[in-house]
């Protein structure tokens, strides 16, 4: 105890010699303290801004013993440090001491054994408090050991390369995603991983990416697995060269490889048939649009290929097989046929598309075409069945038949429109002479689905008048096609195509609750007037037809008194039980039966015993020849009379003149219904009539607009070729159409066609004929327009520059001095036949 208290002595001696020497910074800084410890380990003195360290004044400090400021933990270390400073002298270090409001301070020391004559008397003690920078530096070494966890832990792989795209670091997720140990990828170049293909890609966009800094780049790359097999990844690069603690660009390599088999995988279900595996039409379109943008001098030929009577052969022998035979039918093709193939692609349910690679001659497209129907001359053998199918194909040639897409396919479809014309196994090639008729009957043919969907279906009314009141008893709803290019298109242009692919069923719901509704509007007008709409065989057929027509009546709270259904003669022969089963059912339903155009059919006078339909309508044809002809005047009158004993009510149809009106008047006839009164009208005009405002209409507008100018009217008819140039500003390629010219004049001219064709509208029409030796070629449109039987008569009102009408009329003219003097002029095509005859041809 004697030497420790005699070293105290000496240490207090030195110290109070010492005292002036303590620099009074120690007083004036808040976070630098000296303490002077002894032997004992008492703090002896104490000098600086102790109460903001320990939170207590002076005199509870100074005597007390060092250890009972240490935090417990930590005091081992402290005394550790001591005695090392006992023996090897100055000794830096840091602890953590607990003030009197319990809180923790870190403070770095230097003990500094205080000496003298070589003895040890004590220490000085220079204390920091650096809990700020300890607190820094635990979030720091916090955050970077989680970004470490992160990056070490990271599903994808994290990277930094350097400037020459050197790998530097990489994160383990590297092995699981690419089979590299860490080690093994370090210090290699980024391009030894990537594809050969995708090196140069990558090489511009890294160029950008050191360009930019601070700036994330996407790039998606192909990287080879250590197994040798490539993986999709998509890359974002971020040059962080300027950042010291990085001093690289740093990567994170996203495994994309999944969702780009998804990707495939989905473009294969969208490209492909899943029956025959083949491409389907969506795949082939983009072929032959890739074909056509890399074409260069070479031809192509479209083949569309369709399997006759496929569907009928599937219900005969199921589903199953005919699936096994359509996989057979595509193998065949293609294993046969395979160096002459771009692409085959299965496009429908019953036809196949055949895309050619390049040809030079038509020799070639004709002689695969035979190939083809060689194939199907022999049958398929599928589950113990030899099936013989027959096929027709169109064809069409780019660049000869369109320079699109869309134009070749829609050619090689018209040519294979025209080939179902001709017998079974045969092909034709689209030509651009395919005249207007045949064209006009393929574009309402491919459209038809479509015009139900894009409301372009309108229905006219044309007005049955009562012969005894003169009055407006009932109306017949008359379907029409509102067709963007050909106008008004009456329904036996389109019906038939209906029919033949299913859609007269939807068709014929539509028109029946849109008359029902109408119909019951003009009720609720005050107007009591009955609507008879037509139905086709197949529509007649359908087995919810009643059931339909119950629904459609309730919806429009109808009744169905109000409602005739019309059918024709031959839906009489046709399957008659199931005929007269669905009659019964509609009078039973309340529903009224008309039989139609009846007189120049198949049905006889029993038959008409058997249906007994509530209303006969006398076919248009019969009424024409009365009363002038003998035989149509007595058929008239024998069917009107017959009617009556029937009790069955008599509509004569095609009433166009007052002598037939009251020839069938005198007969009793119940009503009328015809051009006299009135063509079919759209539904606000037939309101009107219903109004009051009915009249005797007159179709002959045609001379209302013919012009000033002389007029050459044609004895016999000239023969001239027609065609469409413009369809609604779209300059199209048809062939020819042989018309008849009845009259010309500088600006206008008069034809005869069998094709009907849209008045007013967009509709550029160019014709050809010989006059006075001379090829002319006029242009025009259509103005007005009527209609006898099949022949229609048009008015043209030729577009025509200056010059070229002074060359006309001058031609004219010289036409006008020969036809005075000769009817029939040679070097000119009259036509001496009827048009009738002329063009049943």
């Amino acid at each position: 105890m004697l030497p420790v208290l005699n070293k105290r002595k000496k240490l207090e001696k030195y110290l109070e010699q010492e005292k002036y020497s303590y620099p009074e910074v120690f007083e004036n800084s808040p976070d630098i303290i000296l303490f002077i410890i002894d032997m004992d380990g008492l703090i002896v003195k104490i000098r600086g801004k102790h109460d903001q360290l320990f939170g207590m004044e002076y005199e509870r400090i100074v005597g007390k013993k060092y250890s009972n400021f240490v935090f417990e933990p930590d005091l081992h270390k402290v005394q550790k440090y001591r005695f090392k400073g006992l023996k090897e002298g100055p000794q830096s270090f840091d602890f953590r001491i607990m003030n009197t409001n319990g809180n923790l301070i870190n403070i770095d020391i230097t003990l500094v054994p205080i000496k003298k004559n070589n003895e040890i008397l004590g220490f000085y003690g220079l204390t920091h408090n650096v809990s700020e920078k300890v607190t820094l530096q635990n979030f720091i070494r916090k955050k970077s050991e989680k970004i470490n966890s992160l990056i070490h832990h990271a599903h994808e792989i994290i990277g930094i390369i350097n400037r020459d795209g050197v790998i530097v670091i990489e994160n383990p997720s590297i092995e699981e995603k690419l089979g590299y140990k860490v080690e093994e990828i370090s210090g290699r170049n980024i391009l030894e991983l990537i594809h050969p293909d995708d090196r140069g890609f990558f090489s511009v966009k890294f160029e950008e990416v050191i360009k930019r800094p601070n700036t994330p780049f996407t790039i998606e790359l192909r990287i080879k697995h250590k197994k040798g097999e490539w993986r999709n990844f998509e890359v974002v690069c971020t040059n962080l060269l300027n950042n010291s603690n990085i001093s690289g660009v740093i990567c994170n390599f996203l495994d994309v490889t999944e969702i780009k088999n998804q990707q495939l995988e989905i473009q294969k279900m969208a490209y492909r048939d899943d029956l025959t595996g083949l491409p389907n039409l969506r795949a082939f379109e983009k072929r032959l649009d890739e074909v056509i943008h890399a074409a260069e001098h070479q031809k192509y030929a479209i083949i569309h290929l369709n399997l006759d009577g496929f569907r009928f052969l599937m219900d005969l022998i199921g589903r199953e097989i005919a699936n096994k035979l359509l996989v057979k039918i595509a193998a065949k093709i293609q294993s046969q046929l395979d160096s002459s193939i771009n692409l085959l692609a299965r496009i429908n349910e019953d036809e196949f598309a055949i895309l050619t690679t390049g040809i030079h001659e038509t020799v070639i497209i004709e002689q695969i075409a035979n190939d083809i129907l060689q194939i199907f001359k022999r049958s398929f053998n599928v589950n113990s069945y030899n099936l013989v199918i027959t096929i027709r194909m169109g064809i069409s040639i780019y660049p000869e038949s369109g320079k699109t897409s869309t134009i070749l396919m829609k050619n090689a479809s018209l040519a294979l429109y025209l080939a179902k014309k001709e017998s079974g196994g045969n092909y034709q090639i689209f030509s651009p002479s395919a005249n207007v008729g045949t064209y006009k009957i393929f574009s309402l043919r491919n459209e038809l689905q479509q015009a139900l969907e894009n409301n372009q279906f309108v229905i006219y009314y044309q007005p049955i008048i009562n012969v005894s009141t003169k009055e407006i008893d009932s109306v017949e709803a008359l379907l029409r096609w509102n067709h963007p290019d050909w106008g008004i298109v009456p329904p036996n242009e389109f019906i038939p195509f209906a029919e033949e692919s299913g859609a007269i069923i939807q068709i014929g719901e539509w028109v029946l609750n849109n008359v029902c509704r109408r119909v019951s509007s003009w009720h609720k007008a005050g107007y009591p007037i009955r609507a008879s709409v037509n139905l086709s065989i197949v529509q007649f057929l359908q087995p919810d037809l009643v059931k339909m027509i119950d629904c459609i009546l309730e919806e429009n709270d109808l009744d169905s008194k109000w409602l005739t259904i019309e059918i024709t003669e031959s839906t009489t022969i046709e399957q008659e039980e199931k005929m007269f089963d669905k009659l019964n059912q509609l009078r039973k339903l309340g529903v009224q039966i008309a039989l139609d155009d009846f007189g120049t059919g198949y049905a006889s006078f029993n038959k008409l015993i058997e249906i007994k339909p509530s209303i006969l309508k006398l076919d248009s044809a019969l009424i024409q020849g009365i009363p002038t002809e003998k035989v149509s005047t007595e058929i008239v009158t024998s069917i009107i009379q017959l009617a009556h004993r029937l009790s069955i009510k008599v509509v004569a149809e095609g009433v166009e003149t007052v002598e037939q009106e009251r020839f069938v008047a005198d007969l009793a006839c119940d009503w009328v219904q015809g051009y006299l009164y009135s063509k079919a009208v759209p539904p606000r005009k037939f309101f009107k009539m219903l109004e009051g405002q009915l009249g005797i209409t007159s179709e002959n507008n045609m001379n209302q607009e013919k012009s000033k100018n002389f007029i050459i009217e044609f004895q016999y008819p000239l023969e001239a070729m027609m065609t469409i140039a413009e369809l609604n500003g779209r300059k199209v390629q048809l062939g020819n159409k042989k018309v008849l010219l009845e009259n010309i004049e500088p600006d206008r001219l008069c034809f005869l066609s069998t094709v009907k064709l849209p008045v007013g509208t967009e509709m550029l029409l160019k014709f050809q004929m010989k006059i006075m030796g001379e090829q002319l070629t006029l242009f025009g449109k259509i103005v007005c327009g009527s209609e006898q039987e099949y022949i229609h008569q048009y008015e043209v009102k030729l577009i025509i520059e200056e010059k070229n009408r002074d060359f006309l009329i001058k031609q004219l003219d010289k036409l006008y001095l020969e036809l005075n003097n000769e009817s029939l002029i040679t070097g000119h095509s009259f036509i001496t036949e009827s048009p009738s005859d002329y063009f049943k041809k």
